[in-house]
Order: structure tokens, then C-alpha cells, then sequence
């Protein structure tokens, strides 16, 4: 029996010490880490998925409008002297193929510092973009042409008469009529260029003085 309890006290004496030891160490843990033994991790029963909103791609509809060699492109000539337009379809010119209307219009206000010399003798004004779209552009040219001149001049070349333009620009005809036989006081007139009004006045010199 001696030896039985001597068994019994070895075993749990050791017992008792380490239950002491694992307490007393709970216990530091819990003083130096509070709650560091109660970590919970709550997980969400049945999570519903996270809807993703479908992949969208931009797409422009409508492009910007731009000249094309198959765009209608409408002249009007505006006669600001007599009110009159005149309306011509003609093709684009290449410089204006690919612009759309801002570079259009920037063109054309180009143009306006710089006319054509054929547009200027016509008395060229402005050019205007009247309207604009990818199938028919409407472009405005204004000119205010000068009035014709009427009247001739009688000058004294080599001895005979020539009849000038009033702009004295072109001969608008020679005659075989010598000045040195004409009255005085007409020589005099042709020297310092006679001018006659309209072709009834030089007719009637034409057929008073040709022989």
C-alpha cells in the first residue's frame, strides 16, 4: 500500500504543478493580451454576388460631317447691283475635300484676304459658307460689278484719227481720216482727246469726215 500511494503522489504532484503552471500562464496572457485568445471571425452565410455591370463600349453615332468628292457643292453668284443670284453646281475644289465646316469656313475667310484676280475684276466683295453638311454645301461669292463704261476718245496717232475706249484700255477702232484735214478747232479737240458720249455721236463724225 506504501508503495501504491508513493505512485500515486509521484504522478500527481507533477499533475497539480503543470495545471498551476498552464493557469498561471492563461492568466499573464489574458493581463498583457486582452482578447487576444477571442479572436471570432464572422463569415456571412450565403454571401450574394456582386453584380458587375456588363462591359460597355462608347460608340459614336453620328461622325462630324466633312467634305467628300461626293458632297454636292452649290456656287451662287450674288449680283449686289441688280439683286440677281446665280446658282451653279460645280465640284468641290480639292483643297476643300476632308474639312469639315470650322476648317471650311477658315478657308474661305483666307480667301477673303486673298481673291482670285478673275474675282477681283468681276468687283469681287466676300465669299460666305451659306450652309454645310456632309451630302451638300451652299458657298456665296458677292461681287458688285462696275458699271460699263460708255463713251469712246478720238486721239491723233500718226496722223490719223483712232477711236479709244473711255477706259482708254483697247482701240475700239482706227479710221482713215487724217487730222491735218479736219477744222481747226476739232484738230485742236483731237490732240487733247476728243471724248464723245455714245456710238450715235461717233458715227455721225465717222460719216461727216470719212472719205
Amino acid at each position: 500500500m506504501k508503495f501504491v500511494k508513493r505512485i500515486s503522489l509521484f504522478f500527481i504532484y507533477p499533475l497539480s504543478m503543470f495545471s498551476l503552471g498552464f493557469a498561471s500562464n492563461m492568466a499573464l496572457m489574458e493581463y498583457f493580451y486582452p482578447g487576444g485568445q477571442k479572436e471570432s471571425v464572422q463569415i456571412e452565410e450565403n454571401p450574394e454576388p456582386e453584380e458587375k455591370e456588363p462591359y460597355q463600349i462608347e460608340v459614336s453615332m453620328s461622325e462630324e460631317p466633312v467634305v467628300t468628292a461626293n458632297t454636292q457643292y452649290i456656287l451662287q453668284e450674288y449680283d449686289a447691283l441688280n439683286k440677281q443670284v446665280n446658282e451653279t453646281e460645280i465640284n468641290a475644289p480639292d483643297k476643300y475635300i476632308g474639312l469639315n465646316r470650322e476648317m471650311l469656313a477658315e478657308e474661305i475667310e483666307s480667301y477673303n484676304q486673298n481673291p482670285s484676280l478673275t474675282d477681283l475684276e468681276k468687283g469681287f466683295i466676300y465669299m460666305e459658307l451659306v450652309s454645310f453638311s456632309g451630302k451638300r454645301i451652299v458657298v456665296r461669292k458677292s461681287y458688285e460689278p462696275v458699271e460699263e463704261i460708255k463713251g469712246f476718245f478720238l486721239l491723233n496717232e500718226n496722223h490719223y484719227v483712232v477711236v479709244y475706249n473711255k477706259s482708254l484700255s483697247d482701240i475700239y477702232m482706227s479710221t482713215d481720216i487724217r487730222v491735218e484735214e479736219l477744222p481747226q478747232k476739232l484738230q485742236e479737240e483731237i490732240i487733247n482727246m476728243k471724248f464723245v458720249e455714245d456710238e450715235g455721236e461717233l458715227y455721225n463724225f465717222l460719216e461727216s469726215y470719212s472719205s
